[in-house]
């Protein structure tokens, strides 16, 4: 069995997605899988993964309705065997000893969740592209079912968990931003969306028996952080008056 399944979830990703898939099969250990989620794709995402199934038996492609990136994710969560796992975006490739050196991480800090560093050069992620985990930690947890804000939901909850962090500093992964990229494409419907990922969150402190003044200190920060960011680099009334109804909405609940 192989030590690490690579999570990719694919929707219209034919530009990039080769590059990836060979960054994957370049790596320097041969010890991981890849199972890819064709997330109801109707550009030529499907004959690319098709081909990179064909030409090696570890890569695996599931296909379903679209649902969104956490959908995507969490069907293939449903199907791994492997003891760890880690994710990839379509469009970001990794370093060729990423699986090698990651893997060899966490083993040795007998971690649960371990986060590596990738070009965007930041020690502290929410992103699930900048960790590996032991599968077991997913025993119990899911990503959202939306499209924006589903890794900030995810860490989350594992921070209402038992789990032992690591992290290293080599830099295993490159993320591509591009104006292509979704988190780029800030519109009504983006932020939309990541509120009902802070919704997602709201309720989890709750079920983890949070206080609800406690889960407000804590959730604040992301809602501000978030709303400054569109604010400052994406303003537009339309996103102003969506900001105001989805602050509202959040937090008179």
């Amino acid at each position: 069995m192989p030590a690490v399944t690579i999570i990719v979830g694919v929707y219209n990703g034919e530009k990039f997605l080769g590059e990836l898939l060979d960054s994957i099969r370049a790596q320097t250990s041969p010890d991981w899988c890849c199972l890819c989620v064709n997330d109801g794709s109707t550009d030529g995402s499907a004959e690319i993964l098709t081909r990179a199934a064909a030409a090696d038996s570890r890569i695996s492609v599931i296909t379903q309705e679209n649902g969104g990136v956490g959908a995507a994710r969490n069907a293939a969560l449903n199907r791994i065997e492997t003891p760890y796992v880690m994710f990839a975006d379509q469009d970001d490739t990794f370093a060729p000893n990423a699986v090698e050196r990651a893997v060899l991480a966490i083993e040795s800090e007998s971690a649960d969740v371990l986060h590596f560093y990738s070009s965007r050069n930041v020690s502290h992620s929410i992103f699930a592209w900048e960790h590996i985990f032991r599968t077991t930690v997913f025993s119990d947890v899911r990503f959202p079912s939306i499209t924006g804000g589903e890794d900030t939901a995810l860490f989350w909850e594992l921070g209402f968990k038992n789990l032992k962090w690591a992290s290293i500093v080599d830099r295993l992964y490159l993320n591509r931003a591009h104006d292509g990229s979704f988190s780029r494409a800030v519109s009504p419907g983006y932020i939309d969306n990541v509120f009902k990922g802070f919704r997602v969150m709201w309720d989890c402190g709750l079920r983890y028996g949070q206080p609800k003044a406690g889960l407000l200190f804590r959730l604040f920060p992301h809602v501000f952080w978030f709303s400054v960011s569109v604010l400052v680099k994406h303003f537009s009334w339309r996103n102003l008056k969506t900001l105001l109804r989805d602050i509202r909405g959040l937090f008179a609940g």
